[in-house]
């Protein structure tokens, strides 16, 4: 008896030890494009579209929840719940891996909580944590909070914003945070927009270099290791001149005023490798960005070669649909931004059902949900 149970626990554990050895992804000495590879054959289209989903956090969810009405969180740009989806069933879904991503996730406890939800789930994804670090990661209370861009375009000293940003990352990590939402290098142009003090200023060149600066601060020669972050080069592209000075109003602009003056500071960020862009509020020429195939897809990624992923801003997916009205439904506005080039939703969980429909249905391709996916994960 001894002798067959003996027999029966190596049998297992060298089955086990087999399918340990299969799954290539979780061998960090693999090079990361072939376990990218590896686990995107495993993957489900349930746990692919999972991975282009970004929730707000647990803790951030429950305050709110308390804070606030469903109008209000509608107009939000900054808290934010989702009616009929409680805090439980958050972590039941990262148990089960089906959220990828979150936002306004601020202690350590949290975030290491959250992965160990992850840790759970069938692939054993980790969650992918960002959070707005524009001077600091100042969410946290006791973090170091520097000049707002605005100030620190003043130095006119790119090492020193590098500087910041490199110790930013580093408290970013110290609180389990791994993406940072910066740089904003939208070119200041209009003194009645609320969001000036957010930029570098009106000199393009300036603003370039001081993009970069913060690119490189955040990632250093790359974003991977323990002790830096992604950073996200925002809001693509030109919120800082809405016809009426209101943040997300429509921009109407030539052609080469897009390309000498709003465009530039961006692709200096892609020179200096930065892994993720957000797409601006507003619509450009009458088409809103977050749906704008000639942004996204013609200069991004065919222009620029730019091999990383791109994600929307707060709920701006659904404003395609309920402001500006360029899309019938909601179904129509999702599809619209992943069939033309969005990676990655922030924030809510109608976006992952109506993709996953989309696909089922035949109107979106799931070499698309591949293309978006395979930039988080890797």
């Amino acid at each position: 008896m001894k002798r067959i149970l003996l027999f029966c626990i190596l049998a297992i554990l060298t089955i086990a030890g087999c399918t340990q050895k299969e799954a290539l992804y979780l061998d960090p000495d693999i090079p990361p494009e072939k376990r990218v590879q590896d686990l995107m054959k495993r993957m489900t289209l349930e746990e692919k579209v999972a991975q282009m989903s970004q929730y707000v956090g647990v803790e951030h969810m429950k305050a709110a929840e308390k804070e606030m009405t469903l109008e209000e969180m509608k107009e939000s740009h900054a808290q934010g719940f989702y009616p009929g989806l409680h805090s439980s069933e958050l972590i039941e879904m990262t148990r089960k891996g089906l959220i990828g991503s979150f936002l306004h996730v601020v202690t350590a406890k949290e975030a290491n909580q959250l992965q160990s939800y992850a840790m759970e789930s069938r692939l054993k994804i980790p969650v992918l944590i960002g959070i707005d670090a524009v001077h600091g990661t100042g969410l946290y209370h006791g973090a170091t909070v520097y000049p707002t861009a605005i100030g620190q375009a003043a130095t006119f000293e790119p090492a020193l914003v590098e500087q910041a940003s490199r110790e930013t990352a580093l408290e970013m990590r110290a609180t389990g945070t791994h993406w940072a939402f910066t740089p904003n290098v939208e070119v200041a142009r209009d003194a009645r927009w609320g969001r000036v003090g957010e930029t570098f200023g009106e000199d393009p060149y300036l603003v370039g270099q001081m993009g970069a600066a913060t690119v490189r601060g955040l990632q250093s020669c790359d974003f991977t290791g323990f002790d830096k972050v992604i950073a996200c080069a925002k809001h693509f592209v030109g919120g800082s001149q809405p016809i009426n000075g209101i943040n997300g109003a429509p921009c109407d602009i030539s052609d080469r005023t897009l390309h000498e003056v709003f465009l530039p500071p961006f692709k200096e960020c892609i020179n200096a490798g930065v892994f993720t862009f957000m797409m601006a509020h507003n619509e450009l020429n009458g088409v809103p960005c977050h749906v704008n195939r000639y942004l996204m897809t013609d200069i991004l990624r065919n222009r620029w070669k730019f091999d990383g992923f791109v994600v929307s801003d707060w709920m701006d997916i659904e404003r395609v649909h309920d402001k500006h009205a360029t899309a019938a439904t909601l179904d129509e506005a999702y599809l619209q931004s992943v069939a033309n080039g969005m990676d990655m939703h922030m924030h809510g969980p109608d976006f992952a059902d109506s993709i996953i429909r989309m696909v089922k249905e035949g109107k979106l391709p799931e070499k698309r949900i591949n293309e978006a996916v395979k930039k988080s994960v890797g």
